[in-house]
């Protein structure tokens, strides 16, 4: 039986037991809130406040700025080609990237400013006490000077743009959703013209953005009910004057308009993805009627495609290739690709291997556009490649350019490269191409692109 002096020694380490756990329940209890509040008013990845957060803040923010007779500057942000990046390095890669911009944004806004993440690339900006036209015009220089230092991301050094709107209190409006909107309408303005840019909102930017959605909601039908075309314009060896390829060229049926080109829809395809299905349609049609050239006894006849930016960084582009090869029956070496010279020298670094990749499916592979700015003879003679198309600008009797394309001409030849002289439109143009022994010419000189069944004279 226990005496009263241990019993009241048990009962006194009991109650310090019970106090003990009592206190530490409340500081969990505490901690526990305050992780409860943290994950509900931030983002985990980048620690930044989320829209819940962002949104309180701007009410705050706008009750101020009536007292003070300031504006305040609702700013959104959203990263140019982040899905190239998760494409090409995965999405460790693309978290660091976000990260890094989360981080590389507060440090170049105020304190009393607010740098929120809405999801995915999508980050917000609010920052109050503007009184001046004059501050937009620093803040927009701070933003952009953000994005144009290169970024360590797997391994390698990248440049990240980003496409930006900005809205105002209370001259735009005076709720803080109706003002992202205005500021997401402004950004998509800037999206849509190439990003890497701000852009202040301004009234009719709401039928912009109504007409751009519409166009996109339309593609998508476009393709869904099979409404695309290919023309095709025929290339000729210069020597012979025979047909010895055809560049697949995209036209849109559309049922309202007739035959759209591609300039009045295909950046709107390339904004919102749509060119990546809508490319491997092409690749596909292309292949099929190659094939069929082919069984009509031309044989010999080779079809041309072109790739997207976003096609040419993505990584299963390989498989796609292969995988239609298959399915039409098409040798690889009767496809060819052309690549725009400015995608392939957006970052050469990242390039050579995509092109490498590509020479090992066994087709050939030509740069467009060449001249218009970016090669150099280090890259003719260490990128894998089978031809150029010279850019239509040396062809242009108004200009001075001639000597700069015998040069190109005479550097593709030593290197044993095809050289193809594209847009010829005068006899003039061509006789120079003639006189400088180029292999192949395509231009309206030649023949306007046209439907496979109107071009039985080049079959022949």
């Amino acid at each position: 039986m226990l005496t009263s002096q241990t019993l009241n020694v048990v009962l006194g380490t009991a109650l310090l037991v019970v106090l003990a756990w009592a206190v530490a329940s409340r500081v969990s209890r505490k901690r526990y809130m305050r992780d409860v509040e943290r994950l509900a008013f931030n983002d985990a990845l980048t620690d930044l406040p989320n829209r819940l957060l962002f949104l309180d803040r701007a009410t705050v923010a706008f009750a101020h700025a009536r007292r003070d007779a300031t504006s305040v500057a609702v700013v959104f942000l959203d990263l140019d080609r982040f899905k190239l990046i998760n494409d090409s390095f995965g999405h460790d890669a693309g978290d660091e990237v976000l990260r890094v911009v989360a981080r590389r944004l507060r440090e170049q806004v105020r304190e009393v400013d607010t740098v929120a993440r809405m999801g995915g690339d999508e980050f917000t900006l609010l920052m109050p006490g503007i009184r001046h036209a004059g501050d937009m015009e620093t803040i927009s220089s701070k933003l952009c000077e953000a994005f144009r230092r290169p970024m360590p991301v797997a391994g390698r050094d990248i440049v990240v743009n980003a496409s930006i709107g900005v809205s105002l209190f209370p001259s735009d409006a005076s709720d803080a959703e109706v003002l992202l909107r205005y500021a997401d309408q402004a950004m998509y303005h800037v999206k849509q013209r190439g990003g890497d840019d701000v852009k202040v909102y301004a009234a009719g930017m709401d039928e912009d953005a109504r007409q751009a959605l519409e166009l996109e909601a339309r593609l998508r039908r476009a393709l869904a009910q099979d409404e695309f075309v290919l023309y095709y314009q025929p290339r000729l060896d210069v020597a012979t004057g025979r047909a010895v390829a055809f560049e697949a060229l995209l036209r849109w049926n559309d049922p309202e308009r007739g035959v759209v080109t591609p300039k009045d829809f295909i950046h709107a395809a390339e904004v919102s993805g749509l060119i990546v299905p809508i490319g491997e349609w092409v690749l596909r049609a292309a292949c099929r009627q190659a094939r069929q050239w082919h069984e009509q006894g031309r044989e010999d006849m080779v079809v041309s495609v072109n790739l997207s930016p976003r096609q040419f960084h993505r990584s299963d582009l390989c498989r796609t290739i292969a995988k239609t090869l298959e399915e039409t029956g098409l040798a690889p070496h009767f496809l060819e690709l052309e690549i725009d010279e400015s995608c392939v020298m957006h970052n050469a670094e990242d390039s050579l291997p995509i092109l490498v990749a590509l020479k090992e499916t066994g087709v050939r592979v030509l740069i467009s556009h060449f001249g218009s700015g970016y090669w150099s003879l280090t890259h003719l003679r260490s990128f894998p490649i089978d031809g150029l198309k010279l850019d239509r600008s040396f062809l242009d009797v108004d200009q001075d350019d001639r000597p700069l394309a015998r040069a190109a001409l005479l550097m593709a030849k030593a290197l044993r490269l095809k050289v193809i002289g594209e847009g010829v439109e005068t006899e003039e143009a061509a006789q120079f191409l003639r006189a400088q022994s180029c292999d192949d010419m395509q231009g309206y000189l030649v023949s306007a692109p046209a439907p496979a069944s109107e071009l039985g004279q080049w079959i022949m």
